[in-house]
């Protein structure tokens, strides 16, 4: 389909309606996809990284461990690979923690300039979101499993006012009442950003089992054994349940997106579908849900096929997934039940807001 044709029109202005409107204003998830748009690596640098700091490594155990699970990396990817570490692996689950905050703080931070400088599809979004928001409640939710600061970042940009549920200046300590109620702490008449991060962040340090939000780099350098993010594998739902700001953030997160009474849609960006906390509130949601994404799961492309309420726009299915008819060049879009391939990369933020938004 060409979508500068008529015949796209229609769809055009109902994807417009349903999912980036004022009476059915999104919540966002956005994963690594923006992270990776915005030149921070992803699991394969990451892994790569991993693999240069465990062969340096003075400890020959924990070598052996590396080694064990290497092969596999390769084959399956980073994520997938770590799912077999067992909770037995407690060492080595916090070697890989401590090499993967520094490494993604560092490529973060020497993201800095091009972000603040370059003007994103994230941003022209977020912008765009800013102008539809209801007077009556200017809270624009976000929930990622990045660990980098971008959105943050870009919402400076926008000066546009964020809460991750911390106060104070230089060590901010965490209130959750400031995410379940946050008018009760920002004024009315602001636009708010509620930033909901349930795998941690590269500016939050545990250190003496008191928990701080920093954002000095230096600081943030001095403390980076400390920097509280949720490892990639198994031990994610484990570690997701016991920390009790990770559990917090996911918590009313959660609530939010399964509150029946109220009229939203779902607007997922660069998202994976890896998190199992998350991906069962999906299953029967009878909200709009809205998917922008290079690779798409084969179960979330059977049920946008099977739910009128859904719309993708992707371009590979799963790897794992992959049938010879699925392995075709092309863009597509899924829209009321049916798959098209599309002229245009809509999958690509980038694209879909030069489209849509202008």
């Amino acid at each position: 389909m060409n979508i500068d044709s008529e015949e796209f029109e229609p769809i055009f202005m109902d994807i417009k309606e349903r999912y980036l409107s004022g009476v059915n204003f999104p919540k966002l998830i956005v994963g690594t996809g923006l992270s990776i748009a915005m030149n921070i690596p992803g699991m394969s640098k990451l892994a790569e990284k991993l693999e240069e700091s465990f062969e340096s490594i003075g400890d020959l155990e924990l070598q052996k461990q590396w080694n064990k699970y290497k092969g596999k990396i390769k084959d399956e990817g980073l994520e997938a690979a770590l799912l077999d570490v067992s909770i037995s692996e407690e060492l080595f689950v916090e070697i890989i923690r401590e090499i993967t905050s520094e490494f993604i703080l560092d490529e973060e931070y020497n993201q800095h300039s091009d972000i603040l400088n370059e003007i994103s599809g994230f941003e022209k979004l977020l912008k765009y979101l800013l102008g539809t928001v209801s007077v009556n409640n200017q809270v624009i939710d976000i929930m990622t499993p990045n660990y980098d600061r971008i959105i943050e970042l870009i919402c400076d940009k926008l000066k546009l006012s964020t809460t991750l549920g911390f106060s104070g200046n230089m060590y901010q300590t965490f209130n959750e009442n400031i995410l379940k109620q946050p008018y009760d702490f920002f004024s009315k008449s602001v636009p708010l950003v509620r930033l909901f991060k349930p795998h941690g962040s590269v500016n939050w340090i545990k250190k003496n089992e008191r928990e701080y939000q920093i954002n000095d780099y230096k600081l943030l350098k001095d403390n980076k054994c400390y920097i509280d993010i949720i490892t990639p594998g198994s031990m994610k739902y484990k570690l997701g349940m016991i920390n009790g700001i990770f559990r917090c953030h996911r918590e009313i997160f959660n609530e939010l997106i399964t509150d029946s009474k109220k009229n939203f849609s779902i607007f997922i960006y660069g998202y994976g579908f890896n998190d199992q906390h998350f991906n069962t509130v999906f299953e029967d949601t009878q909200k709009d849900v809205i998917v922008l994404t290079r690779t798409i799961k084969k179960s979330f492309l059977d049920r946008a096929m099977k739910n009128e309420n859904w719309t993708l726009f992707y371009k590979y299915e799963d790897k794992e997934e992959n049938t010879e008819e699925n392995t075709e060049e092309g863009n597509y879009m899924v829209y009321k039940g049916k798959k098209y391939n599309i002229n245009k990369e809509l999958w690509d933020i980038n694209v879909f807001s030069e489209t849509f938004l202008g």
